[in-house]
């Protein structure tokens, strides 16, 4: 992204400060360690497994699966953060960050109260789990369908404005580069990605653990088009969150259709207009520490082929919370499904710990 976005927002930011009377917000340093130990995986061939969504092929043995560490600041007016890290891949048909590189980098400015214009690279305002922090996942990992259905972390500009009480709206929007190339952008193509929330209740929607007594719930609804040079993408979807006392519930659908433009610099991702869908089903219940946990979820990458692109997993687990939850150890099964096509044994056991502050 160009610095050209930067300096405006830089100059108002600077300007409101000033006449708020406001400090710099103090910076606040934050962090986290993930490491994985696979216990068993379930190979067709111990040297060239097939690849498939969702399966990132780890043979039994530890892996370092996110580690991160950044400074971050909010004041009534102005709000920072900047965070660089590395990881692994989520599965052996994706990338993965494995230099340490820049995750996120934003800066915002309140004009006025609840609500924030910002610019920088951060993730865009589509699919509640996707939206979920890292140290947040129940499961320590996302579903497949939140992986291969939402926009990447991108550079652009974004507004999101809520309400308070007991009851609250959330309206996000933003435009954003569309490569998910944080430096600039070489083409002319842009995502466009917008989300509408209600929430109501006292605990937060956006993590499933903590003992709040009294019902909430969350509601969402987003959609995003990317142009890129050689493929154009439109997604929806929309998401629940239910919770109360140590129980709660996520459920999750998606939509995409993809169409191949005409290009004769790059190769489209889709050769003929794709739909694809996708959703996610997670429910569990903590009991003092201690959080059992099971998750299905799906994705189709082609609704009109039935093949090895059809795919499920059920991941059952157990996490436990420590030391106010900024440690936490658990493992669990992963049962991967092909819903078409040939079968594959590929199921894992997974053991994970986190460290977050």
């Amino acid at each position: 992204m160009s610095t050209s976005l930067f300096l405006p927002l830089l100059v108002l930011v600077s300007g409101a400060s000033a006449q708020d009377g406001s400090a710099l917000p103090r910076p606040k340093p934050t962090g986290l360690v993930q490491a994985w130990v696979t216990a068993y995986d379930m190979d067709q061939d111990t040297q060239a497994d097939p690849a498939s969504y969702g399966d990132p092929e780890d043979d039994p043995g530890l892996k370092l699966r996110r580690a991160r560490l950044g400074l971050s600041g909010e004041s009534t007016v102005l709000q920072y953060a900047v965070l660089v890290g590395v990881s692994s891949p989520f599965d052996a048909l994706g990338s993965g960050q494995h230099e340490v590189g820049l995750v996120d980098a934003f800066i915002g400015w309140a004009p006025v109260e609840d609500l924030w214009l910002s610019a920088g690279v951060a993730k865009p305002p589509v699919s509640r789990e996707q939206l979920m922090s890292s140290s947040e996942l129940t499961l320590a990992e996302r579903a497949v369908s939140s992986e291969w259905m939402v926009p990447e972390r991108d550079a652009g500009i974004w507004a999101d404005w809520r309400s308070r009480g007991t009851t609250r709206v959330r309206l996000r929007g933003g435009a954003y580069n569309g490569n998910a190339d944080i430096f600039g952008d070489d083409n002319t193509g842009k995502l466009f990605a917008a989300r509408a929330e209600l929430a109501h209740g006292p605990a937060g929607t956006y993590s499933t653990w903590g003992d709040e007594k009294g019902f909430t719930f969350g509601a969402g609804a987003d959609f995003f088009h990317d142009t890129d040079v050689a493929t154009q993408t439109l997604g929806a979807g929309g998401d629940l969150i239910l919770r109360v006392a140590g129980l709660h519930l996520l459920v999750e659908g998606r939509f995409a259709k993809l169409d191949p433009r005409g290009s004769d610099i790059d190769m489209p991702g889709v050769l003929a207009p794709v739909s694809r869908i996708g959703g996610l089903a997670q429910l569990g219940y903590g009991f003092g520490p201690v959080e059992p946990a099971v998750r299905f979820s799906l994705f189709d990458d082609d609704t009109q082929a039935k093949d090895n692109g059809d795919v499920a997993e059920l991941n059952a687990g157990l996490t436990g919370h420590l030391l106010d939850d900024k440690v936490r150890v658990g493992g669990g099964y992963v049962l991967r499904l092909e819903m078409a096509g040939a079968t594959v044994p590929n199921d894992t056991v997974r053991l994970w710990s986190s460290l977050a502050f």
